[in-house]
């Protein structure tokens, strides 16, 4: 009968023998122990395989202090532990031929038969390629970010170095206008010039707007969508009665959000100006705009009626900087750059839907 009620326990001590000894080994995880009253040593497979160690070599506990990078500092772990401590830390080791190595150790104290402090024993497991791994992304990271500063530096001093000679430039024209004959080759000569200016001003208008998304500062505050909506279309106001355009606006679902007032302004400006330059000939402009909130994301969705983008074709080209779906070549396509790169400076994101015919709709994701 005692037999008997001792299999249910005999079968839980066999079953949780098991999960552990599978734990360690999946996880790669090694046991050790020190008996500071015995001298022994004593670390199991799984930790010989880690530190490399030949079958036939005997440990004691001042041999396993080898087995750290830092043998001073292990010293200090396992005295910590005889005095009733514990931890658990990241720390360098070294397996048998010397090589070092990052791993994930803990130690407690060994108690003897009678409760007494005795040793430490503990665990740990190889994480080296975790910690280099991380290490490599680090180094990458700053690299990546050096080289931004750089370049953000370099298109700084270009904008403001070109901008003087730009400045000159058209001031040089200016005064040529006053003063230059009136015939046919003049005339040409000036109109080529100037369009050489008004390119050039351009350009560094554009550049300095890329700048700026990285060198300012991004003062967030609460903004209510529709009066900046409402304020953007005022600058269109003349445009859009010319053309007989019909807009529409619902911000019911998402009156007020957490932006930067000018890169919200940016976004609404960009959406409108972009739906009238590539607006459908064949019938009225129609903009719709709506707020929506879907699973907690923040989202603003701009459809306009016009010629469309072909997907497969150009959805590549969208937010490229000189780059256009415009066929005609007159739109640099600096403005959707723009706009996107401020709404991912702060988190977000944008998506574009579009049909050739059909319209376009986008999705800016707060």
């Amino acid at each position: 009968m005692i037999e008997k009620s001792n299999q249910p326990l005999k079968k839980l001590l066999e079953d949780k023998e098991y999960f552990l000894s599978e734990t360690a080994e999946l996880t790669v995880t090694g046991a050790y122990s020190g008996n500071l009253k015995t001298g022994e040593g004593y670390i199991d497979d799984i930790g010989r395989n880690i530190l490399d160690i030949p079958k036939n070599y005997n440990l004691d506990i001042h041999s396993a202090l080898s087995f750290f990078a830092d043998r001073k500092k292990a010293v200090e772990l396992f005295y910590s532990c005889i005095n009733g401590g514990s931890f658990v830390l990241d720390i360098e080791m070294k397996d048998y031929h010397g090589n070092v190595f990052w791993a994930k150790a803990s130690g407690k104290p060994l108690h003897d038969s009678e409760h007494n402090i005795v040793g430490v024993r503990g665990v740990f497991t190889s994480i080296d390629r975790f910690v280099r791994r991380g290490n490599e992304l680090e180094n990458r990271a700053k690299l990546i970010q050096e080289q931004n500063d750089r370049l953000v530096h370099f298109a700084h001093i270009v904008s403001h170095n070109l901008r003087s000679h730009a400045s000159n430039l058209q001031l040089t024209l200016d005064a040529f206008n006053d003063i230059r004959d009136k015939d046919q080759q003049t005339d040409t000569f000036f109109n080529y010039l100037s369009e050489i200016s008004n390119n050039l001003s351009s350009t560094l208008e554009h550049l300095n707007q890329v700048v700026t998304i990285n060198i300012e500062e991004k003062k967030v505050q609460q903004v209510n969508l529709e009066t900046i909506f409402k304020e953007c279309l005022f600058e269109f106001k003349e445009e859009l009665l010319a053309i007989d355009a019909k807009v529409k606006g619902d911000f019911s679902d998402l009156s007020v959000i957490n932006y930067v007032p000018s890169f919200l302004k940016n976004i609404f400006i960009q959406l409108i100006s972009n739906s009238i330059k590539f607006r459908s000939r064949k019938e009225p402009l129609r903009i719709k705009v709506r707020t929506k909130v879907k699973n907690k994301r923040k989202l603003l969705v701009f459809k306009d009626n016009g010629v469309g983008i072909d997907m497969n074709k150009q959805a590549d080209y969208i937010f490229k900087m000189f780059e256009s779906t415009d066929a005609s070549g007159e739109s640099q396509g600096i403005g959707l750059f723009v706009l996107k790169n401020q709404v991912e400076s702060l988190g977000g994101d944008v998506m574009v839907k579009s049909k050739l015919n059909k319209g376009t709709s986008f999705t800016i994701k707060f």
